[in-house]
C-alpha cells in the first residue's frame, strides 16, 4: 500500500524514530520536488538545519549550491530509480539513490533519496575486498594443509592387493554411496577415509573423524547429535551442535563403527534414512547432508549374529566394502613405505640418515602385527635413537639378544644345554654360534612357536627368522 503525505503524517512518529535512527541521509520528496522529510544525517552532510530544509523545492537548495544537482529531480522525470553521484558545497562526495513511489493510476506520489559519504562507501567496498583476500587466503591455507597432510600420509600401492583397492576405491570415491572399510587396526583405514573423501564431490567441504571407541558412552551421543541448553548438567549454557550438523554437505568418517552402542545405532539408522538430526534436549529436526564412510577391524556380520550389531544398519552402511590387506602380506609396499617415512622424518629433523641393507630385509621378515602405523613408529625411533647415519636395526637387535641370552642362561627353569665351541675361534662367530644354538633351544621348548620365542627373547621375530632360518629348521623337524 503507497502513503500519501496524509498518511505520511499521520505515522509521522514511528516514521520519524526509523528515519533518525538511519545512518544513511534520507529525503522524502513529493512529485515536483518539494521536500517533505529529512533525517539528521541530512542535516549533518548537508551542515544544513531541517527548518531550512523542510518545506523547499530541492531546485532551490541546487540554486543556492548545497548541491551541484539532484538525483530525486532526475528520478522525477525518468520515472524509475537513478543512482548518481553528487558533491555537496562543503566537498562531500555522496552516493545517492532516489526511488519515485507511483500510485495505482501510475502517478508519483513521493520520492525517497537515500544518500551515503562515497568516501566511506569506498573505505566499506576496500574492507570488505579485503575480509574477501583474507577468506580466501585461509580457504587456500586450508586446503594446502588438507592436501599436505595428505600427501605426508598417502597411500602406498606398490602391490597387487593395494593396487586393486585402489582401483575400486577411484571408482566409488567420486560417488554419494556409503562406504565400509574393513582391516586391522593400524592398515590405514583413515588415510584411505581421507582419500575417497579428496577424490569425491564434496572435497571443499568439511571432514568430520569420529573414533567410535575412544569416546565414552556416556558422551558420544552428545558429541554426534548435539544438545541444546540446560539439555543436562554440565551441558555448555549455549548448546553445541553435533557432529553430524557439522558434517553438511561435507563427509563424515566414523571409524570403530562396531564399537558404536546399540541404541545410538538405532539413532544413527534414523539419521541415514530420513536425513534429520536431532539435537538432545530438543523438540525440532534438522536437515542434515553429508556422506557416510564407515571403518572396522571386527567382523560385523558376525557381531550382527550375535545381536551386538544391528542387522539394518550393517547393511545400511556395507553398501561398498573395502578390505585394507595387513602390511605383512604386501611386503612390496613395505620396502617403499619405510623409505618415505624415513624421508619425511629427514626433513622434519634435518637428517640425513639411510637404512641398511640388513635392516630393510628385517622389515620384510616380520609380521608387523601393528601393520602401518607400527612400521612408522618404529623407523621414528630408530631416526632418533641412531646414533650415526646408517640405520642399522640388527645391531640393536643383536646388543638385546645378547643380553637376554645372558639373562635366561642365568634363570633357566627347564635346566641348561650345552654346544661345543672352538676355543680359538673368533668372538663375532662364537656369538653368533651360540645365539643360534640358543634360539633352536628356546624354539624347541616352545614347541616351534616362534611368536612364544620371540616374546622369551624380548626381540622381533624378523630376528629369529633372520639368524637361525627358522623356516628350513621346521622342515627338517
Amino acid at each position: 500500500m503507497i502513503e500519501t503525505k496524509s498518511s505520511i503524517k499521520s505515522n509521522s512518529y514511528s516514521l520519524q524514530e526509523v528515519m533518525d535512527n538511519s545512518y544513511d541521509s534520507i529525503f522524502v520528496t513529493d512529485a515536483t520536488g518539494n521536500i517533505l522529510m529529512v533525517n539528521p544525517t541530512a542535516e549533518r552532510l548537508l551542515n544544513l538545519p531541517t527548518t531550512k530544509m523542510v518545506g523547499k523545492n530541492i531546485r532551490e537548495l541546487v540554486e543556492e549550491g548545497y548541491w551541484d544537482k539532484s538525483i530525486a529531480l532526475e528520478a522525477i522525470e525518468k520515472r524509475t530509480t537513478v543512482t548518481g553521484v553528487i558533491k555537496t558545497r562543503d566537498g562531500l562526495n555522496l552516493m545517492c539513490t532516489s526511488r519515485p513511489l507511483l500510485d495505482t493510476h501510475g502517478n508519483i506520489t513521493m520520492v525517497i533519496s537515500n544518500s551515503r559519504d562515497q568516501d566511506t562507501l569506498v573505505k566499506l567496498a576496500q574492507t570488505l575486498d579485503k575480509e574477501r583476500e583474507l577468506v580466501q587466503r585461509y580457504k587456500d591455507e586450508v586446503q594446502y594443509l588438507r592436501d599436505q597432510g595428505f600427501k605426508n600420509r598417502h597411500l602406498v600401492a606398490e602391490s597387487l592387493a593395494m593396487k586393486n583397492l585402489l582401483l575400486e576405491a577411484n571408482s566409488v570415491g567420486p560417488t554419494e554411496t556409503s562406504v565400509l572399510l574393513y582391516g586391522q587396526s593400524g592398515t590405514g583405514k583413515e588415510i584411505l577415509a581421507k582419500y575417497l573423501y579428496s577424490i569425491s564431490g564434496r572435497s571443499k567441504e568439511a571432514f568430520i573423524t569420529v573414533n567410535c571407541s575412544a569416546i565414552p558412552e556416556n558422551l558420544i551421543e552428545a558429541e554426534l547429535f548435539g544438545y541444546e541448553k540446560g539439555s543436562f548438567t554440565g551441558a555448555d549454557a549455549k548448546g553445541k551442535p553435533g557432529l553430524f550438523e557439522l558434517a553438511d554437505k561435507g563427509t563424515i568418517f566414523l571409524d570403530e563403527i562396531g564399537e558404536m552402542p546399540l541404541i545410538l545405532q538405532a539413532k544413527l539408522l534414523r539419521v541415514l534414512e530420513d536425513g534429520e538430526v536431532r539435537r538432545i534436549g530438543g523438540t525440532t529436526s534438522k536437515k542434515v547432508n553429508f556422506r557416510l564412510i564407515s571403518a572396522t577391524n571386527r567382523d560385523l556380520k558376525v557381531m550382527v549374529a550375535g545381536k551386538t550389531f544391528r542387522e539394518d544398519l550393517f547393511y545400511r552402511i556395507n553398501v561398498v566394502p573395502l578390505h585394507l590387506t595387513p602390511l605383512r602380506e604386501r611386503p612390496e609396499d613395505i620396502m617403499t613405505m619405510s623409505n618415505i617415512f624415513l624421508e619425511e622424518l629427514n626433513k622434519k629433523y634435518g637428517y640425513d640418515k639411510v637404512f641398511s641393507a640388513e635392516t630393510l630385509q628385517g622389515f620384510l621378515n616380520y609380521s608387523w602385527p601393528g601393520n602401518v602405523r607400527e612400521l612408522r613408529n618404529l623407523i621414528e625411533r630408530l631416526a632418533i635413537t641412531t646414533r650415526g647415519r646408517v640405520i642399522d636395526y640388527q645391531v640393536e637387535e643383536m646388543t638385546n639378544l645378547a643380553r637376554n641370552i645372558v639373562t635366561n642362561l642365568n634363570h633357566q627353569e627347564n635346566g641348561s644345554f650345552r654346544i661345543t665351541v672352538s676355543s680359538k675361534a673368533p668372538l663375532k662367530k662364537t656369538m653368533d654360534q651360540v645365539e643360534k644354538e640358543y634360539i633352536k633351544n628356546i624354539l624347541h621348548e616352545c614347541n616351534g612357536c616362534v611368536s612364544e620365542a620371540a616374546r622369551i627373547l624380548c626381540v622381533d621375530r624378523s630376528a629369529i627368522y633372520r639368524k637361525v632360518q627358522v623356516v628350513n629348521l621346521r622342515n627338517q623337524e
